[in-house]
C-alpha cells in the first residue's frame, strides 16, 4: 500500500514537473562560430558589423568556470522567458569560441552584448542583479518613443 502511494505521488510530481517545464520556457541556445554566422553576424561577408534578423539580441559571453556568469544565467533565462518573441538570448562560451570573443573585444566575463541596431551594439561588463539587468534590457531595446 505504501509503495503504491509513493509511486502515485511520484507520478503526479513527475507529470507536474513536465507541465511546468513546458509552459513557455525557451532554452537559451549556445552558439558556435558556425551558428553565430547563421543567426547573428556573418563576419566572413565583410569586416563591418551587420547583424542578421530583426529581433533584438542579447549575447552572453561566459565561461563555465565563471561564478558571476553562473549567477547571471537565471536572470538571462527569466528575460528570455518574459520577452519571448520580442528578443533572443544566445550564450557563447569564450573558451570554446575565442574567435567570437575576440570579435567583440571580450576580455572579462560575463560580458553581455545588446544588439538592437543593424550596424551597432552596446556591451555591459559584469554581473547585474535581475532588476538592473531588466532595466538595461528596457533601456537598450524598449525605450519609450516620443
Amino acid at each position: 500500500m505504501k509503495k503504491t502511494a509513493y509511486l502515485l505521488l511520484f507520478s503526479i510530481l513527475l507529470a507536474f514537473s513536465a507541465t511546468a517545464q513546458s509552459t513557455g520556457n525557451v532554452k537559451i541556445e549556445e552558439l558556435t562560430t558556425k551558428t553565430f554566422k547563421d543567426k547573428v553576424w556573418n563576419f566572413e561577408n565583410g569586416t563591418a558589423f551587420k547583424r542578421i534578423g530583426k529581433l533584438p539580441i542579447i549575447l552572453d559571453f561566459h565561461a563555465t568556470w565563471c561564478r558571476p556568469c553562473k549567477m547571471l544565467a537565471p536572470h538571462l533565462q527569466a528575460i528570455q522567458n518574459k520577452y519571448k518573441g520580442k528578443l533572443i538570448v544566445y550564450k557563447i562560451d569564450v573558451d570554446q569560441e575565442p574567435e567570437l570573443a575576440k570579435k567583440f573585444k571580450v576580455e572579462a566575463m560575463p560580458t553581455i552584448i545588446f544588439i538592437n541596431d543593424v550596424k551597432s551594439y552596446k556591451s555591459e561588463l559584469g554581473y547585474k542583479d535581475y532588476d538592473e539587468f531588466e532595466k538595461l534590457v528596457k533601456t537598450y531595446f524598449f525605450k519609450a518613443k516620443k
